[in-house]
């Protein structure tokens, strides 16, 4: 008894098998005998690429103060247009942080070319700038925000500019 079962099952996996293979024949015969058969080979690839940032400054601000000294009109503000060009290189979207570490100065930063109300803190907070990927070159305003009561502020302008660029997390 345990013989015929044994052997009945074997019968019936290779009928099984016999009529997957004559399935796909009956499959072949059955297309167009001018065409070849078409077989594609899907391969997924996975490539991990990774993430290249470069921060070059171009053009650091040039503070004269003996030129700002001789114009000084008594205002508040001493705004400097186009007076840091930076070029960031990046293969991902990126986020700049930019902030300045000389506390005697209040300065303040906006790209070239924004309203007035896109001013930024460089002191009391990082100052934020986003961009995509690729090669860009970008220029900055620069204003330093005066102490009333001195003019002697204005020897004080200086910017001891900290950067850090990081990659857009999605």
């Amino acid at each position: 008894m345990k013989f015929k079962f044994r052997f009945s099952g074997v019968m019936i996996f290779v009928f099984l098998f016999l009529s997957l293979l004559a399935t796909a024949d009956l499959v072949e015969a059955a297309s167009d005998k001018g065409q070849q058969l078409k077989r594609e080979a899907r391969i997924a690839v996975k490539v991990n690429i990774p993430i290249f940032q470069r921060l070059e400054i171009i053009e650091e601000p040039n503070i004269n103060y003996a030129f700002l000294m001789d114009n000084y009109n008594g205002s508040r503000e001493i705004i400097l247009e186009e007076a840091l060009t930076i070029e960031i290189l990046s293969n991902a979207d990126w986020h700049l942080r930019l902030n300045n570490r000389n506390l005697n100065s209040n300065a303040m930063i906006r790209k070239s070319g924004q309203s007035d109300y896109d001013w930024q803190n460089l002191n009391s907070t990082t100052a934020k700038f986003n961009g995509e990927n690729g090669e860009q070159r970008i220029t900055f305003d620069l204003k330093f925000v005066l102490d009333q009561s001195s003019i002697a502020a204005v020897n004080n302008l200086a910017l001891d500019l900290r950067h850090s660029l990081a990659p857009e997390v999605y």
